[in-house]
């Protein structure tokens, strides 16, 4: 038996080694032509603008002789390597690059979109992260043109709190563990705190300067004007269901916090006074205070997450949207229009609808965005 063993297991070894080296036997398939290119805009990326392309296409010594054909998506081409193009009209131009090669006879192409800015538009500004990248479009009677506004390394954020007052952005990052601060348009961006525990939202407090966040298991604050990187205070504590979406009620002096576990609450900024407001419920990420009335989300069931409003003492529970994709952490009101927007992430669509839900439409498509903030009209 033992020997039978042994025959057995050093034909399984031989075997092995047969299939190996006849697999290595098998010609490797040649690299294939890879286009792609790079891209940077003057004049702060308004019209008229000069584009600078770069081409990064990869193409194997196999391939033979190489020819480009760039279409810039305002009707005019290009067969140079690497082409400069000048936009006198702003909008989104979806640029094409074509690849074809004698030798290997292959035809591969690399499609991107640029965004060329209107410098005399008008309208409401609108910012949202996606988790690494903050984006930025107006609200106006146009569609509204998406771009970046230079600030994409965040690890993964989540929400953000705009400060009307001083133009300034506040930006929390989870994974970083830390708050960032910089213009709105993105310039001069540095932490303002760090180490604060993985943030997911934030919210300003005017009258006294005070800048809130959630953490697990409570919600924290630190003074504005303050530089000192660890300077910030517990405000919640004890929180076992895990707050997320923060809002603060200007007026009464409250602040109100959606649980991920269950449960909204709400504390007086001066006088304490904690209590939950909207018991139980299956949880939910955002909230938000629009006048006599909060606005949040509240998981139903996977794919099925309702956005509701109530008082601010929690009755008068209403339904404004339902069947939004996945836990809601962009919530956002637009005082101009007297809408409210907010994110489903999974369809990768930020919406907006009047405050009771009528209306309701899509109004930015093919993004994943997160955290959702509206500015002063311009």
């Amino acid at each position: 038996m033992r020997n039978k063993l042994l025959y057995l297991f050093s034909f399984g070894i031989c075997m092995l080694l047969w299939q190996s080296c006849s697999e290595d036997d098998y010609p490797v398939p040649p690299a294939s032509t890879v286009p792609r290119f790079s891209n940077t805009i003057d004049n702060d990326e308004f019209a008229p603008a000069t584009v600078t392309f770069k081409n990064e296409s990869i193409v194997p010594d196999r391939a033979g002789d190489v020819t480009y054909q760039w279409s810039f998506g305002d009707g005019t081409s290009s067969r140079e390597v690497a082409p400069t193009h000048l936009y006198s009209k702003p909008g989104a131009y979806k640029v094409n690059l074509v690849v074809v090669t004698t030798s290997s006879m292959e035809i591969n192409e690399f499609s991107k979109t640029i965004v060329i800015k209107d410098p005399n538009a008008s309208g409401t500004p609108v910012f949202f992260t996606d988790g690494s990248t903050v984006f930025t479009a107006l609200i106006n009677d146009q569609e509204p043109v998406v771009t970046s506004i230079g600030i994409n390394s965040l690890q993964d954020s989540y929400g953000m709190a705009l400060d009307t007052v001083n133009n300034k952005l506040y930006i929390a990052d989870f994974d970083g563990d830390k708050i960032l601060v910089a213009d709105a348009d993105g310039k001069n961006l540095q932490d303002f705190r760090t180490n604060v525990g993985e943030p997911d939202a934030v919210a300003i407090d005017y009258a006294t300067g005070t800048l809130y966040w959630d953490t697990p298991s409570g919600i924290r604050r630190a003074d504005m004007s303050n530089t000192d990187l660890g300077q910030f205070e517990n405000f919640v504590t004890g929180q076992s269901n895990d707050p997320e979406g923060i809002s603060i009620d200007p007026v009464n002096r409250v602040l109100y916090w959606n649980n991920y576990d269950g449960g909204v609450w709400k504390k007086g900024l001066d006088s304490g006074g904690e209590s939950e407001i909207i018991p139980g419920g299956q949880g939910g990420a955002s909230v938000l205070v629009v006048g006599d009335r909060i606005f949040f989300d509240e998981f139903i069931a996977s794919g099925d997450i309702y956005l509701k409003s109530a008082n601010l003492d929690g009755s008068g529970i209403a339904t404004v949207a339902t069947g939004i994709s996945r836990v809601v952490y962009g919530l956002a009101y637009d005082k101009d229009d007297n809408k409210i927007y907010w994110v489903d992430r999974n369809k990768s669509n930020i919406m907006r609808a009047n405050l009771d839900g009528t209306s309701s439409e899509t109004w930015a498509s093919g993004y994943s965005a997160r955290g959702l903030v509206i500015g002063k009209k311009k």
